[in-house]
């Protein structure tokens, strides 16, 4: 079963914060875990989030503001609100409920992003009831939620989703998903657990809360706990992604031929919706990347709450640089980069792609191509043809610098964008791949060294570079060059390198960049301010 999809896993999810890993998941789980708990008309009254001290949360989750999302997905938040980031201050103080974070062993730990959500309810006739979720987020803003009191599950948002417990439940499982599923909502899948006489239904949308009720009403079933789905459903799971082969046999089955064709085909069956549908929302996607770069190039200095970096993306863009150094296509590539990745760490709305922490190499290439003569559905086209490439790295591997460095983040968003542009001048499915393993084959081992936690040093530097490395990479496939190396390969070895690769080197801002002398002294300097 596979549930990667280009536009929830790959250039997705659209988020506030520098990590999708530490803030697009948080905000999700947190979101979900209180859908549950208070389905039936309960009352967050508080909640305490538990990371392990050997993993990546407990040493990063204040500078990449994990704390933020969390308290925001618990209260229930949008994206948009205009007072996202004071919900943390107030909740702290136990304005609407109370909320904690600890840092403790956790009994279950086999990931470096493994995480406990408790949350004490009340109920509606006054009663009291503490419930305990275990979870993980996984990379790129995906996540699960696999233990609820005790009870083995494993949700990732990726369908909305009924509980049903009972012996009522268990024995007309099938019935009652039939039930649910009513209209055009699609069942997606039933599974049942006599050992806990659970059924869970995973369907298109929720349905109406009249018929949840009357389900909890009837004899036999003794509670029903719902959530929706926290990205665009996935309708199928069909395993889509992951050999490149596969990719460009479906490229060479449509009439353009094309990696961009290929993914919207791909796509279109993983969310159950049509072809048209689906372009119009890669369109809307390509259109937010842009006005995500517009609005960093807008930013006042006063606005900026970065601790060691200024804003330099509008100075890098109109600069006059030496004829012959680069050109103009860079440097607007590299410019946009910057741009969404000041965004990012300003707290503003972004879109990881694939990660938040690479952000801005996606939006910044394609906002090098629109400047240059590539129109809308060209870069649509490109960000498709992106997004596929991403999918191949995520079915084989993982977007999170906790376990592979910062080449499954700006090396695997360098790859992406190579391609892209590979697409966008006219490069065959074949080239658009061969691009993409030039990129991953010059960032094996690439670390994950944040100064001080926060997604600023070196990461801005790195999209900046992600973004010459894509287009330099597709100038030497559409010239002739031959990658030889084949990319499913490099994404494995990725992986393999990423492993063997020592904890310190993977997000925990211990080493690399964040161990220099002069990191060190910067950090110790923000840290003494007021």
């Amino acid at each position: 079963m596979q549930e990667i999809s280009l536009l929830n896993s790959v250039i997705g999810p659209v988020m506030r914060g520098p990590s999708s890993s530490h803030c697009a998941a948080p905000y999700m789980m947190a979101k979900l875990v209180r859908e549950l708990s208070c389905a039936n008309g309960e009352t967050l009254r508080r909640a305490v989030i538990r990371f392990d001290p050997r993993g990546s949360f407990a040493p990063c989750y204040k500078a990449q503001s994990s704390d933020e999302n969390f308290a925001a997905g618990l209260a229930g938040a949008k994206l948009t609100d205009p007072d996202y980031r004071e919900i943390l201050g107030r909740v702290e103080q136990g304005e609407g409920f109370h909320f904690a974070i600890e840092v403790t062993e956790l009994e279950n730990n086999n990931h470096p992003n493994r995480v406990d959500l408790e949350l004490s309810v009340a109920t509606p006739d006054g009663e009291e009831r503490t419930d305990l979720y275990t979870g993980a987020s996984v990379g790129g803003g995906m996540y699960y939620i696999d233990g609820r009191n005790g009870e083995r599950l494993f949700m990732t948002g990726k369908t909305a989703t009924v509980f049903v417990w009972g012996a009522e439940a268990v024995a007309r499982a099938d019935a009652l998903a039939n039930e649910l599923a009513v209209g055009e909502n699609s069942l997606l899948g039933v599974s049942v657990e006599p050992d806990h006489e659970r059924v869970e239904i995973a369907l298109q949308a929720l349905p109406n809360a009249d018929i949840l009720t009357a389900i909890r009403n009837r004899d036999g079933i003794a509670d029903v706990r719902f959530a929706d789905a926290s990205q665009y459903p996935v309708c199928a799971t069909d395993d889509l992604f992951s050999e490149s082969a596969a990719v460009i046999a479906v490229a060479d089955d449509q009439e353009a031929g094309s990696i961009a064709d290929a993914a919207l085909v791909l796509e279109a069956k993983r969310l159950g919706l049509s072809r048209e549908a689906t372009r119009a929302l890669f369109r809307e996607r390509c259109e937010l990347m842009l006005r995500v770069v517009a609005e960093g190039f807008d930013a006042k200095p006063e606005d900026n709450v970065m601790r060691f970096l200024t804003l330099r993306a509008r100075t890098v863009r109109d600069a006059n640089l030496p004829a012959g150094l680069g050109g103009p296509v860079l440097q607007d590539a590299m410019a946009g980069a910057l741009s969404a990745m000041e965004r990012d760490s300003n707290r503003g709305l972004v879109c990881a792609a694939p990660t938040a922490g690479s952000a801005g190499v996606v939006p910044g290439t394609l906002y090098g191509l629109i400047r240059h003569g590539i129109d809308l559905d060209g870069a649509t086209d490109a960000l498709q043809t992106m997004a596929l490439i991403g999918a191949v790295f995520a079915a084989r591997g993982t977007f999170a610098a906790e376990c592979g460095g910062c080449s499954v983040e700006t090396g695997a968003s360098a790859a992406m964008a190579a391609a892209g542009v590979t697409q966008a001048y006219g490069g065959t499915p074949k080239q658009c791949f061969d691009a993409a393993s030039m990129c991953l084959m010059n960032t094996l081992g690439l670390v994950c060294d944040p100064v001080g936690g926060d997604v600023e040093i070196p990461c801005h530097a790195r999209n900046v570079a992600g973004v010459s490395h894509a287009f330099s990479s597709a100038m030497a496939v559409l010239a002739g060059f031959d990658a030889v190396l084949a990319y499913d390969e490099l994404v494995d070895q990725t992986v393999k390198i990423g492993n063997m690769m020592h904890p310190d080197l993977r997000c925990t801002a211990r080493g690399g960049c964040a161990a220099t002398k002069t990191a060190l002294r910067m950090v110790e300097a923000v840290n003494q301010k007021p």
